[in-house]
């Protein structure tokens, strides 16, 4: 039972399926922003493996003495969106963008999903939060806010690079400079109870071979000074 940060849903489906051709184990999917499944395995939910978006949720489940230590898998970016027949092209980060939009800005509910405390870290950072406070749509997760643009009921969303190439549906407008936010590193966490197959599956994460699958969709190699 792999209990995965709702950004990761194509990867890991990709890599379940890659497992599921050498091995006769069964892998199963719980997806939903890491804050939810975090509070899920607080609360005595089961999982072999948890795979967070961010330090902070990952941190949270060590700190239930259930797992082993964390460990640094990949990296994600933070990109503005809008749907794909949006007038807007491109976004200046050294300018406000308040009055470009109207309506709303869709973005992962910053109390619990790693997205939206990156959007928020950003938006702080570029001095853009105050001016569109009011205007934030928060979703359970990230995908969900990415779902929200596509269907046009935001004029803006921010989400990651990841998600945002996945769908036909919006276009990116920027991508968030480096050092707005905290980087969005991913985090996989093996239970201290780990059965063979779930610590096969654990490694495969990290394996050199499965790197293709991680790059096509959307996610970029740690550097090499980051260890588990």
């Amino acid at each position: 039972m792999v209990f995965c940060a709702a950004s990761l849903t194509n990867v890991i489906t990709e890599l379940k399926d890659s497992f599921m051709l050498h091995n006769t184990a069964t892998v199963k999917l719980n997806l939903a922003s890491s804050g939810t499944l975090a509070r899920q395995i607080e609360q005595g939910n089961v999982a072999d493996i948890f795979i967070s978006a961010n330090e902070e949720w990952a941190s949270y489940v060590d700190s239930l003495n259930l797992f082993n230590p964390p460990k640094p898998l990949y990296k994600n970016k933070l990109v503005i969106i809008a749907p794909k027949l949006s007038k807007l092209d491109t976004i200046i980060f050294n300018k406000p963008i308040a009055q470009l939009f109207k309506g709303y800005l869709s973005m992962g509910d910053p109390a619990h999903v790693p997205a939206g405390m990156y959007a928020y870290q950003a938006l702080s950072a570029l001095g853009w939060y105050q001016a569109v406070e009011n205007r934030i749509l928060p979703a359970k997760d990230v995908r969900s806010a990415l779902m929200v643009v596509e269907m046009g009921e935001c004029e803006l969303g921010i989400v990651y690079y990841s998600d945002a190439i996945q769908s036909s549906k919006v276009k990116i407008l920027g991508t968030f400079p480096e050092g707005s936010y905290q980087p969005a590193i991913l985090y996989a966490l093996l239970t201290k109870n780990a059965t063979k197959a779930s610590r096969e599956f654990y490694n495969l994460l990290s394996d050199e071979t499965m790197q293709t699958i991680w790059i096509k969709n959307g996610f970029t190699s740690l550097d090499t000074s980051i260890k588990p």
